[in-house]
């Protein structure tokens, strides 16, 4: 009987003798702080301001709290702008009145809006490199914007001797009216590529028989693959669809009135 117990003991002694210790199990590595960033990119234009031609002829001196009348038979105007236009006389110290009966009649003789030949923006290169950046450069190097022209002209007659007091011009196109670069941002997202392949590495490392095979022996962990990622470019100033810039055509209008009325001499 102690011999069979003696045996027993030594086989097991032996077992643990035999047994392969087992390397420490592998712990998942920290993930690098990834970072967030906005990019601005701009297109610029040769931008030409609004041109305005004003005559005033010396027979009658229009003066404060004269009378005018608005004569817009010959134009369709809207009633913000007509609104618009009565604000801007008053401020030059003239009456504005609703029946023709009037010291002045201040004709609008012509109010247009027409498209004309797309206006070319440039893309503006920055002063730092970024290889996202560069590729824009590259695949769009201009970007090709709708372009509006609206033109107005107006002229103030003395209504009891039916003489031409003042005369006066103005155009302006949708890009120089903005008088601004196209506008873009794109958001930049740092991301890690190979997160899963590194937990799954770690998982096959920590098994038994994985710690048996690298029991004192080193182990390289692959390192986390961070590459950025881009959004699409949104613009965030500057109108360059047909829609967009027909939208601006009532403040256009509204800008070409205000300086054409601002050439106006009231004493």
């Amino acid at each position: 009987m102690r011999v069979i117990i003696g045996a027993i003991a030594l086989t097991g002694l032996t077992g643990c003798m035999l047994s392969q210790p087992l390397a420490p199990k592998l712990s998942t590595p920290p993930k690098p702080l990834l970072q967030k960033s906005v990019f601005q990119i701009s297109y610029s234009s040769e931008l030409e301001s609004a041109r305005i031609k004003s005559v005033q002829l010396p027979a009658h001196a229009v003066k404060k709290l004269d009378s005018v009348y608005i004569d817009t038979s010959k134009v369709t105007i809207t009633d913000g702008l007509h609104s618009a236009l009565v604000d801007i006389l008053s401020e030059k110290g003239l009456i504005v009145d609703d029946h023709q009966n009037t010291d002045y009649r201040l004709i609008i003789q012509q109010i247009d809006l027409a498209y004309g030949k797309d206006k070319i923006y440039v893309f503006n290169k920055p002063t730092f490199d970024h290889p996202y950046i560069a590729k824009i450069s590259q695949t769009m190097p201009t970007k090709q914007c709708s372009n509006i022209t609206a033109s107005l002209s107006m002229r103030l007659t003395h209504n009891q001797s039916s003489d031409v007091v003042w005369f006066a011009k103005s155009s302006v196109d949708s890009a120089g009216f903005q008088g601004i670069p196209m506008q873009y941002t794109f958001t930049e997202t740092q991301r890690i590529t190979n997160e899963q392949e590194v937990m799954e590495f770690i998982a096959e490392q920590n098994t038994d028989e994985a710690r048996q095979q690298r029991y004192q022996s080193a182990v390289d962990i692959p390192k986390y693959i961070v590459e950025p990622t881009q959004t699409p470019l949104i613009k965030v100033a500057g109108a360059c669809e047909e829609e967009e810039v027909r939208a601006l055509t009532p403040k256009m209008l509204l800008k070409l009135t205000k300086g054409l009325v601002d050439k106006l001499n009231v004493q």
